[in-house]
């Protein structure tokens, strides 16, 4: 509209130079042959220009001023303002009856749910817009119209706003990922209610919150891991000889443990997850040992010993369970391991001998935790590896302890 205006003023003001011209060129020629005084006719000539000026700047703002007079109430009237009038003095002038009708329209008398819904969201802070059974246009606040930026009169479609709606999801290019936009439909889905909220704060403290969260599960991986491996090598270490046989045999554990680690810690940092789950054919009781060994857990493993299952991750499951055992037993820790088939289930069950779970309702919810040092990722993370093989992860307390049931369904498609 404005590139509009601009290519139109230009227009006539091109006009009204080529008419000075016209008049002013031709009529100084014609005083200076029948004087033939130069002070005379620049005399002359001036008189006439100011003259012809002064004509020329009323007839422009005859014609400009009810024009940018209409659009600024215009504007006014789409903004939600109010007690507003042209105050055109001429009663002829076709501008006059022009802007009474637009008066008119804009202060016709709206019907009373109008004024109950004006009452109730002319001054809400965030944007709304209300469309009737033919989604046209009947209310919209004022921070609707700041953001949306753009001309909106009532009567006006939900295509003409610029809102679309794909899949029950209606989005608006002026409302970018930063805003949340909902459709509700109101009154047996007579009316249709259009709400904006900026969700972009929350959104950045979401992503620091998750970076925070990776941050700590890593940490948590890292310190399971590394604290045995520093504690095999110091008990090495403080041998007066070293025996070949030990020294290979915890140089080829750390070498292990290290590798199966840096191989977790890649996928989880890329992915900013679990990586997804490669089940294969592996010996849990030889993997169970030795970590519980690691974990100075004794082990009792009953059942099969075959388990189809992402072993790398299986290994980082099995230590976060030891290591809360061992941390919730003051006992030698002790935990049974019965692995068995029901049906096409496989199912692992591990019992220790602790106190038993605090909170069983909260046990496997991120971040909670009972304990001083603690950081309540353990549980949660085994119940995630869980979830990657598309099994069930069941929490219960037994008279002799602490007891995790891990049900995996065989030959499913995995996440």
């Amino acid at each position: 509209m404005s590139n509009f205006n601009v290519s139109h003023k230009a227009k006539v003001i091109s006009t009204f130079t080529a008419l000075f011209c016209a008049i002013i060129v031709p009529s100084t020629g014609w005083i200076y042959q029948l004087s033939q005084d130069v002070l005379l006719t620049t005399t002359l000539a001036i008189c006439l220009s100011y003259l012809l000026i002064m004509c020329i700047y009323r007839l422009f703002n005859a014609y400009f001023s009810p024009v940018a007079q209409l659009q600024a109430y215009i504007d006014a009237k789409q903004q939600g303002q109010s007690n507003l009038s042209l105050g055109y003095k001429d009663p002829s002038s076709p501008w006059t009856t022009l802007g009474a009708q637009i008066e008119m329209l804009f202060n016709k008398p709206a019907p009373q749910s109008t004024h109950l819904i004006d009452g109730l969201f002319q001054h809400w802070p965030h944007p709304i817009a209300l469309f009737n059974e033919q989604e046209q246009l009947i209310f919209f606040n004022h921070p609707m119209y700041q953001q949306l930026k753009i001309p909106l009169l009532r009567g006006m479609t939900m295509a003409e706003c610029g809102f679309t709606v794909k899949n029950k999801q209606c989005s608006h290019a002026k409302l970018n990922q930063d805003w949340q936009v909902q459709r509700i439909a109101l009154s047996d889905a007579k009316q249709t209610l259009i709400t904006a909220s900026y969700i972009g704060h929350q959104l950045q403290d979401a992503k620091r919150q998750s970076q925070a969260d990776l941050i700590r599960i890593l940490s948590h991986e890292l310190n399971n891991s590394l604290t045995p491996m520093a504690s095999m090598t110091d008990t090495l270490l403080s041998a007066e000889t070293l025996n070949e046989k030990q020294t290979r045999q915890v140089l080829t554990r750390v070498k292990s443990r290290s590798e199966s680690l840096l191989q977790f810690i890649k996928a989880y940092s890329e992915l900013s997850r679990l990586p997804v789950a490669k089940p294969q054919y592996f010996d849990l009781k030889t993997l169970a040992t030795l970590n519980a060994t690691e974990q100075n857990i004794q082990l009792n493993f009953a059942g099969e010993s075959q388990c189809f299952a992402d072993q790398l991750l299986f290994e980082q499951l099995l230590i976060n369970v030891f290591k809360n055992t061992f941390e919730a037993t003051h006992s030698p820790a002790c935990i049974t391991l019965r692995c068995f088939h029901q049906a096409d289930i496989q199912i692992l069950q591990l019992t220790d001998n602790g106190p038993g779970f605090a909170n069983l309702e909260h046990a496997i919810q991120p971040l909670y935790t009972t304990k001083k040092t603690g950081h309540g990722l353990g549980l949660a993370l085994c119940n995630d590896i869980v979830q990657k093989h598309n099994g069930q992860l069941q929490l219960a307390n037994t008279e002799h302890g602490a007891q995790i049931t891990i049900k995996l369904p065989q030959g499913s498609t995995l996440k």
